[in-house]
C-alpha cells in the first residue's frame, strides 16, 4: 500500500486540535486599568493608528497561555457521530444506491461516516461509492461528468483503504474502478499494478479493464509501443485462457469488438494504417464485422495523416461498402475543409448531411468560412421538422461570436421563410437579448411571442429571464417571472433560486427578510431544492452588505449560523476556499469572532483552492479584517493562527499581515515568537520564506518590540538577514527611508538598556554602508 500511502499524503490535510479549547483558555476579563487604556483607540487596527506605531507599542495588559512558535493550523476534526454505526451505514447504503449523488457529495458523505460503519458496507456499497467519486456515466445517470484529478484518485484510494480496513474485499469491479482512474489520469504504470494486483488475489479479468489501458493507450502518441504490447499480451491471455468472459462462469474466446476498435484508433492515431489493414484482415477472420465507430476511427486518422481527399475517398469506400455516415464522419470531413480551406467541398458535404437530416454542431458552423444565409440555402433539402435545428445551430454560432445583430437577423428569416421556432430557439433568442443587455427587449419580445398560447415558455426560459432581471436590478420583475413559473405548475430549480439570492444580496442589501424567505422555501418547497455553494456564497453576501450598514440582530446571526451548519450537516456540500472566503466575510462584518474562526478552520482544514478562489484571494482583504477583529477582541492567538496559515492558503505577501501578528506577539508578552516570524520569512531554508513580507515599516515594528523587551541584541542579526534578502530577493531599488532611521535611532537612544548606544552605532554603520541616503543628518 505504499502507493497508497504516497498519494493520501499529498492530498490529505493534518486534523488538529480546533479553537473551542483555545478560546475558553484565551477568555480573560481584561483589568479595568487595562479597559481605561484601551479606551478610544481606533478599531481599524492594521492602518496607521497609535496601536502600531515602532514608538508607542503598549506594554501587554493581558496574558495568555504561550503558544509554540511552531503551531500552526490547529483545526478542530469534524465531530464524531453519535448515531448507531451501524443504522448510520445502513442509511449511507439506502440513499447511495437511490440518490444520485455527484462524486463531491459521495466522498463528503463517505468522508463522514464513523470507522465503525465501514464494517458494515459491501463490496457493491465499496464499488458503488469508487464509481460516483469516479464520476462514471452509470453514476451521474446523464448528469455531466467532469475530469477526474489527482484528488478524485487520493478520493477513491482513501475508500479502498478503508475497506481493506474493514475487511472488504476488493472484486472485480473494485479494481476495475481504481484501474480506469488512473488511465484517466494516464498513470499506466500505477494501472497496471492494480491489475497484477487484481491476479495476484486470485481473482480472473475479464477484458475490460486490459481494454480500458489499451483505449488510455490510444489518447498518448508516445505510448504506441506500449499499446502494441498490451494488444500482444491480451491475444496471447485469450488463447492461455486467464481472461475471463462477461459472465463469471465462461472464458474470453476471442477479442471483441471493442478493444479492435481501441487498438485501431491507437494505430490509425499514427497513421499506421497498413496495421490498421491487417487487423481488418484478422477481425474478417474472426467473423467480427467493423462498426461504423470503428471506420470512423480509421477516417480520422486519414484525415489527420493524409488529408481531405484521402478522407474522401474512404467516406466513399464506407458507403459503398454498406455503412451509413453519421453526424461524426461529416464532422470529421467538415473540419478538415476548413483546415484545408476547401470551400467548395465543405459545401458538397453540408448538401450531403442536409440529405441525410444531419445538423452540423455550432461550433464547427462557427469555424466555416461560409456566409449563415448560405448555409441556410445550401441545406435547403433539409426535412422541415430539421430545418429549425439550422436555425438554432447558426444562433448559437452567431451568439459564440457576440453578434447579436446577426441573431436578431436569423430570427427574421427564419419568421419570413415560414419555419416555426420551437422553445429552444426563444432560449437562444432571449439568452442574446439579455448578454447583449437589452432587458427591455426581451421582457417585450416575452410578452410577444407566449401571450398567444401558441408556445408556452419552458423552466429554461423562465430561469434565463429571472437571471437577466437579477443582474440589472429588476428585482420586481424578477419576481414576476418566478411567480409565474410556478402558477405554471413548473419547479424552481436551485440555478433559479440562486440567481434571486445573488440578486437580493447585490440590489436589495438591506432586506434580509427577503433573503431569509427565499433560502427557506428553497427547503419548504416540494421536492426540496438542494443548494449549492453558489446558494450559500449569495447568502453569505446578502448578510454581509448588511452587517456593514447595520448590526444584525440575534434572530439573523441565528439565521447565519444555522445556514453555514446545514451546508455539511445536511446538504453535504463540497465546499472550496470561495465560499469559506465569504462565510469568514459575513461572520466579520457580523463581528462575529467564534464563527468566523470557526469558518476559517473549516477552509484550513478543506485547503481546496478552485480557478475562481485563487482569483479571489489576490486580495485578502477578509484575511486582514479577521486578524483585526481577533485582535479588537484581544484574542491574540487567534490571530497568530490567522497568520500562521497566511502562506498555507497562498495568500500573497502583505506587510500589514506581518505587522499584525507581530502586534499580537508582543500583546501575549511573546518577543521570541515575534523573532521567530521575522527570521523565518527572510531566511531562505525556511518553507515560510518570503522577504517581500518584511518591508521598512515592519523591520521598525520588529526593533521597536525588541527594544521594548530588552532584547537588543536579536536586533542586528535581524538587521542583517533583510539587508541580504531583501537585496536578492527584491527586482526594485531597495529603499529604507531617512526618517524611518531617525525615528528607530530616537527609539534606541531613549531606552535605558546599557546597550542601546553600541546598538545605535551598529545600526547607524550599516545603514551607511548599505543605504546612505538614509543615514540622518
Amino acid at each position: 500500500m505504499a502507493y497508497c500511502q504516497a498519494i493520501r499524503s499529498t492530498a490529505q490535510i493534518e486534523q488538529r486540535r480546533g479553537l473551542s479549547e483555545l478560546y475558553k483558555r484565551m477568555t480573560k476579563k481584561q483589568p479595568e486599568d487595562a479597559k481605561d487604556t484601551n479606551a478610544g483607540k481606533d478599531k481599524e487596527v492594521g492602518k496607521d493608528t497609535p496601536k502600531l506605531s515602532i514608538s508607542s507599542i503598549p506594554k501587554p495588559k493581558i496574558r495568555v497561555p504561550r503558544i509554540d512558535p511552531n503551531t500552526v493550523a490547529r483545526v478542530q476534526a469534524p465531530k464524531e457521530l453519535t448515531k448507531d454505526p451501524k443504522l448510520l451505514a445502513d442509511e449511507y447504503i439506502a440513499d447511495l444506491h437511490t440518490a444520485n449523488w455527484s462524486g463531491e457529495e459521495t466522498w463528503v458523505r463517505f468522508s463522514r461516516l464513523p470507522r465503525k460503519s465501514h464494517a458494515f458496507l459491501r463490496d457493491i456499497d465499496i464499488n458503488c461509492t469508487l464509481a460516483n467519486i469516479r464520476g462514471t456515466e452509470r453514476a451521474l445517470v446523464r448528469r455531466g461528468r467532469s475530469m477526474p484529478t489527482s484528488t478524485t484518485l487520493s478520493r477513491m484510494l482513501e475508500v479502498f483503504e478503508a475497506a481493506q480496513q474493514a475487511s472488504i474485499v476488493p472484486d472485480r469491479y473494485t479494481y476495475q474502478e481504481l484501474i480506469a482512474i488512473n488511465v484517466d489520469l494516464l498513470n499506466f504504470n500505477y494501472a497496471h499494478d492494480w491489475l497484477e494486483k487484481m491476479v495476484v488475489q486470485g481473482i480472473k479479468p475479464t477484458i475490460r479493464p486490459y481494454r480500458t489501458i489499451l483505449k488510455g493507450y490510444s489518447t498518448v502518441a508516445s505510448e504506441l509501443d506500449s499499446a502494441r504490447r498490451l494488444w500482444h499480451e491480451i491475444k496471447t491471455k485469450i488463447g492461455a485462457g486467464l481472461i475471463a468472459g462477461e459472465k463469471s462462469d465462461e472464458l474470453a474466446k476471442t477479442v471483441d469488438l471493442l478493444t479492435y476498435t481501441s487498438y485501431v484508433a491507437a494505430e490509425s492515431k499514427a497513421g499506421n494504417f497498413a496495421v490498421v489493414v491487417s487487423v481488418l484482415e484478422e477481425m474478417d477472420q474472426a467473423g467480427i464485422k467493423p462498426d461504423i465507430t470503428l471506420r470512423n476511427t480509421i477516417l480520422d486518422g486519414l484525415v489527420r495523416h493524409k488529408g481531405l481527399d484521402a478522407g474522401l475517398q474512404e467516406a466513399e469506400l464506407m458507403e459503398q461498402s454498406g455503412y451509413e455516415l453519421n453526424g461524426y464522419s461529416y464532422t470529421t470531413l467538415l473540419n478538415a475543409t476548413v483546415k484545408e480551406q476547401r470551400g467548395d467541398e465543405a459545401r458538397q458535404l453540408l448538401e450531403a448531411a442536409a440529405a441525410k437530416n444531419i445538423v452540423p454542431p455550432a461550433y464547427l458552423v462557427q469555424k466555416l468560412t461560409l456566409d449563415p444565409f448560405d448555409v441556410l440555402s445550401i441545406m435547403a433539402k433539409l426535412e422541415d421538422s430539421h430545418k429549425v435545428r439550422l436555425y438554432n445551430v447558426l444562433i448559437e454560432s452567431a451568439m459564440r461570436d457576440n453578434d447579436f445583430s446577426l441573431v436578431l437577423q436569423l430570427i427574421d428569416h427564419l419568421k419570413q421563410h415560414n419555419v416555426s421556432a420551437n422553445v429552444v430557439t426563444y432560449t437562444l433568442l432571449f439568452d442574446a437579448l439579455n448578454k447583449a443587455g437589452r432587458l427591455d427587449q426581451a421582457k417585450s419580445m416575452f410578452t410577444k411571442v407566449f401571450s398567444s398560447g401558441e408556445l408556452t415558455p419552458d423552466a429554461h426560459i423562465y430561469s434565463i429571464m429571472i437571471d437577466a432581471c437579477g443582474r440589472h436590478g429588476d428585482v420586481k420583475t424578477m419576481f414576476w417571472f418566478k411567480n409565474e413559473m410556478q402558477r405554471q405548475g413548473l419547479a424552481v430549480s436551485e440555478p433559479v433560486y440562486n440567481s434571486i439570492l445573488s440578486a437580493l444580496s447585490q440590489w436589495r442589501q438591506g432586506n434580509l427578510q427577503a433573503v431569509m424567505a427565499t433560502a427557506s422555501e428553497m427547503e419548504r418547497v416540494k421536492p426540496s431544492v438542494k443548494p449549492t455553494c453558489r446558494t450559500f456564497s449569495a447568502i453569505f453576501a446578502a448578510f454581509a452588505a448588511q452587517a456593514q450598514r447595520r448590526r444584525l440582530g440575534a434572530g439573523e446571526l441565528e439565521f447565519l449560523q444555522t445556514w453555514y451548519t446545514l451546508a455539511t450537516d445536511k446538504y453535504y456540500i463540497a465546499k472550496d476556499s470561495y465560499y469559506y472566503f465569504m462565510a469568514v466575510n459575513a461572520f466579520v462584518c457580523a463581528q462575529s469572532l467564534p464563527d468566523a474562526m470557526t469558518a476559517f478552520s473549516d477552509m484550513v482544514r478543506s485547503h481546496k483552492v478552485s480557478p475562481v478562489s485563487s482569483k479571489f484571494m489576490k486580495n485578502p482583504v477578509r484575511m486582514l479584517d479577521l486578524i483585526k477583529l481577533a485582535i479588537e477582541h484581544q484574542e491574540f492567538g487567534a490571530a497568530l493562527e490567522i497568520w500562521n496559515n497566511w502562506q498555507r492558503l497562498r495568500l500573497p505577501p502583505i506587510a500589514k499581515a506581518v505587522e499584525l501578528a507581530l502586534f499580537a506577539c508582543d500583546q501575549m508578552g511573546q518577543p521570541i515568537m515575534a523573532g521567530n516570524i521575522i527570521r523565518g520569512l527572510l531566511t531562505k531554508d525556511e518553507d515560510v520564506y518570503c522577504p517581500r513580507f518584511v518591508d521598512e515599516s515592519v523591520l521598525a515594528m520588529y526593533i521597536a518590540m525588541m527594544t521594548k523587551h530588552s532584547m537588543l541584541d536579536a536586533i542586528m542579526p535581524v538587521v542583517q538577514m533583510w539587508t541580504t534578502a531583501m537585496t536578492e530577493e527584491c527586482e526594485s531599488e531597495l529603499v529604507l527611508s531617512e526618517s524611518t532611521v531617525a525615528k528607530t535611532v530616537a527609539m534606541l537612544r531613549r531606552s535605558n538598556h546599557p546597550d542601546a548606544s553600541a546598538i545605535v552605532n551598529e545600526l547607524l554603520t550599516h545603514v551607511d554602508a548599505h543605504f546612505p541616503d538614509a543615514t540622518p543628518v
